[in-house]
């Protein structure tokens, strides 16, 4: 399924980088519309909890109407399956892998459980990986090169390597490694493994096995937790017209924290006791409007700022 040529002007409105506004190079294109993804749609599960549902649809109408159409953001899954669209409607090849992710990610485990986007190029033949990550991982396109290393946003740096994991059982097998250090200069700090993937290709039964499991299994991260993240742009100084990364915003535990380029720091920002407070800091720092029976929905999750479940709503 693909998107319309109506669909693919208005979603390309809605991260504010119109075809009028396209670079010719096709890398640069893709860095530009990753960045402007990744600013104007948050990653988030608020729509898992804030949902009369508690239902997450991957069918690429359902995620237009979701994120375009009715503003709202979504996890790695939804993510990816609208920016793969948008990418073959702008004549990209895409290929659709499944991503496993690190113990220090926010996913705290090592399911098989988003998903990397990769889009063979003419040039040289390589292929650059994409993932509309948590936080902030990787927020540009690179070369599937074994041992490319890169700034993600300073002093964060990032690795990819093609090698085995400590998980394998036989160490000849290989995959690709996505790392990162909060160092630029110094060698001695660690690297961390973020997520890994294989070039095998996905398809949407796949995809709709994980998103089931991610958003319904009570041992999955995102159910018994809530959070968004988004990312901050400001205009690139070396390339007229483009943007460059230039933070992290990040709901979690009931704070909005604030990274900036050249710190680790994440400063509050802003906080929630309640329902109210939680509601106006999602759509004032990640644009996410809920409507009244989304905001009534919470209230059957356990997730609540106010009340438990257990207490009916007045």
């Amino acid at each position: 399924m693909s998107l319309t040529e109506e669909q693919l002007d208005r979603a390309l409105s809605h991260i504010e980088y119109p075809r009028s506004q396209h670079a010719a190079d096709p890398l640069r294109r893709l860095q530009q519309l990753m960045l402007h993804h990744v600013a104007r749609v948050p990653f988030e599960n608020v729509g898992l909890h804030y949902n009369p549902t508690h239902r997450l649809s991957l069918a690429l109408d359902d995620l237009f109407d979701k994120i375009v159409v009715r503003s709202k953001g979504g996890y790695c899954l939804e993510l990816n399956a609208l920016f793969a669209a948008i990418l073959r409607g702008l004549g990209y090849t895409v290929l659709t892998v499944g991503g496993r992710a690190g113990a220090s990610d926010f996913l705290l485990s090592r399911r098989l459980s988003s998903r990397t986007n990769t889009f063979p190029l003419s040039r040289g033949g390589s292929k650059v990986p994409h993932v509309p990550a948590r936080h902030d991982r990787r927020r540009a396109p690179f070369p599937l090169i074994s041992g490319t290393e890169f700034t993600v946003l300073a002093p964060r740096r990032g690795r990819l390597e093609y090698r085995s994991i400590d998980l394998h059982t036989d160490p000849t097998q290989r995959l690709w490694v996505y790392s990162t250090r909060d160092s630029l200069d110094d060698d001695a700090a660690p690297w961390v493994e973020q997520y890994c993937f294989v070039e095998l290709e996905h398809f949407a039964a796949d995809y709709h096995q994980m998103n089931y499991y991610t958003s319904t299994n009570p041992q999955s991260f995102f159910m018994p937790h809530l959070l968004a993240v988004r990312a901050l742009v400001a205009p690139d100084p070396a390339t007229p017209g483009d943007v460059r990364l230039a933070g992290m915003l990040t709901y979690w535990r009931d704070e909005v924290r604030r990274r900036s380029e050249g710190s680790m720091e994440r400063r509050v920002v802003d906080t929630a006791t309640t329902e109210a407070e939680r509601i106006a800091a999602l759509e004032k720092w990640f644009g996410i409007p809920l409507t009244e029976a989304d905001r009534e929905s919470i209230f059957s999750t356990g997730l609540a700022l106010d009340r438990g479940p257990e207490q009916p709503i007045q």
